[in-house]
């Protein structure tokens, strides 16, 4: 609950900024507390202090922007120091706001040479000269903690584009021409983490039939070419409207899940067909996504429309066993619990420092062997990890750990029970129980929704996260 009257409805004079801190239930976020507890050996008050601090500086990045957007440059939680750490070209316009800010000793400032609405503004010129978008060899993102513009380059759509080389002269000059504001870089292309009906008498990420409606964290099954079968995770529902599928409900994963796959067989949870093989897709990240409509009426009713509570992801916590690791921490050990999305958060919105948590159901037949062996190793364990995000450039970056079948599984934030983004992939080749360093790559649901709604085969319609039970 808010513990005092927001300043969110108008804007604030520099004295009278009234208090924005929210008090979290700790029970709702019990698996975020457990990470910060067991990889910075804080005290469980302290985490939940750290994840009231991440929540409140949601509304705080808000209202600079809106009040002091000439000088704030951006923000970060330092989860090393417990501290959030506030950019400002001009530190003592930010002072009224942290004052009002439960403890001032929890925020610092640091001092940077350029705002972030005048980083913004650099990034969209060098979008429009390098033609940023799905199909573009360029993609220029703001790098809140260097203080400036990086230009990423995706070699493997410039191997794949005969014109590559006029595209690389003229992102080459829009950089320039942006006074050391804009920097270029390569982006690693994530390796891709794609791979009869069980009843354990709850919904498990694996065998969820007949226990409530889809949610982001169940396997999805899909057949390949050549006979075998492969999986990976749903992320989130989706739901279209106006256009030409008003109303429609679709369940979103990776688009990387379905690319040279020819057969159309539908896809399947748990030996049932739940799904459309193929819907409307992308796979080149970060616009690597699927959105797939179900395969028949029939199943829109038993799956999604027939059901209350479609704005779920499973949560099943692995934190132990032949998954021991304490870089990725959950809750109880095996117990299914929903977590209700209520919001989906812009990518400019998700700061480094945050903490946050996924769902994939990875798995070998070794420990699962009712299930399709999605190429995980024996070992990995389905379920839900906990992580921190670690960067974002064009796309979100965590430690947290994930293998092949994870693909378009959820990442989502329990502190304000947002959609943040989908897995893709990760900078490792690894299998089996996680490890030390691990470092994945998730698309943002704000990419995914704003090219899906953009889209010729989306017919004019708006897709959007389910956020609320009978969305």
């Amino acid at each position: 609950m808010l513990a005092a009257a927001t300043a969110l409805g108008g804007s604030a004079s520099a004295e009278t900024v009234q208090s924005f801190h929210t008090s979290l239930d700790p029970a709702s976020v019990r698996e975020s507390v457990r990470y910060l507890v067991e990889n910075y050996r804080v005290s469980e008050q302290e985490a939940l202090r750290r994840l009231e601090l991440q929540t409140d500086g949601g509304k705080l990045d808000e209202l600079l922007r809106r009040d002091r957007g000439a000088e704030y440059g951006g923000m970060w939680l330092d989860q090393d120091k417990g501290q959030l750490v506030v950019a400002m070209t001009k530190p003592a316009a930010a002072e009224p706001y942290l004052r009002a800010m439960p403890a001032r000793s929890s925020v610092r400032t640091q001092q940077v040479q350029h705002s972030l609405r005048q980083l913004t503004a650099a990034k969209e010129r060098v979008a429009a000269k390098v033609g940023a978008g799905p199909d573009a060899v360029y993609l220029p993102s703001v790098s809140e903690s260097e203080n400036r513009v990086v230009l990423w380059e995706r070699d493997w759509v410039a191997r794949e584009k005969i014109a590559a080389a006029t595209e690389t002269n003229t992102a080459q000059r829009a950089a320039a021409e942006e006074s050391g504001m804009v920097v270029s870089r390569v982006l690693k292309n994530p390796n891709a983490l794609a791979t009869p009906n069980v009843d354990l008498g709850f919904c498990h990420p694996l065998y969820c039939t007949n226990y409530g409606p889809m949610r982001g964290g169940l396997r999805l099954d899909m057949k390949r070419d050549d006979g075998t079968w492969g999986g990976c995770t749903s992320g989130f529902n989706l739901r279209s409207t106006g256009g030409g599928f008003p109303g429609k409900g679709w369940v979103l994963t990776a688009g990387h899940c379905m690319r040279t796959k020819t057969n159309n067989t539908p896809t399947q949870h748990n030996g049932n067909d739940v799904l459309q093989q193929h819907g409307i897709e992308k796979s080149s990240y970060p616009y690597d996504y699927a959105a797939l409509p179900y395969v028949n009426d029939a199943a829109s009713t038993k799956w999604l429309e027939g059901q209350t509570g479609r704005n779920r992801v499973l949560k099943y916590c692995r934190n132990g066993g032949m998954d021991s690791n304490g870089d990725t921490p959950c809750g109880a050990q095996a117990t299914s619990v929903d977590e209700y999305i209520t919001g989906a958060r812009k990518l400019a919105e998700i700061k480094a420092g945050y903490v946050v948590c996924a769902s994939g159901t990875a798995s070998s037949k070794v420990n699962y062997p009712d299930s399709v062996d999605s190429g995980a190793g024996a070992g990995y364990l389905v379920g839900t990890r906990c992580g921190r995000v670690l960067s974002t450039d064009v796309g979100i970056n965590t430690d947290l750990c994930a293998r092949p079948g994870d693909s378009g599984g959820p990442l989502f934030s329990q502190a304000d029970h947002a959609a943040l983004g989908i897995l893709v992939g990760n900078q490792q080749s690894r299998s089996g129980p996680c490890q030390a360093g691990e470092l994945n790559n998730y698309a943002p649901i704000e990419t995914i929704t704003t090219d899906l709604s953009e889209r010729i085969a989306s017919q004019g319609s708006t897709f959007a996260v389910i956020t609320t039970p009978n969305g």
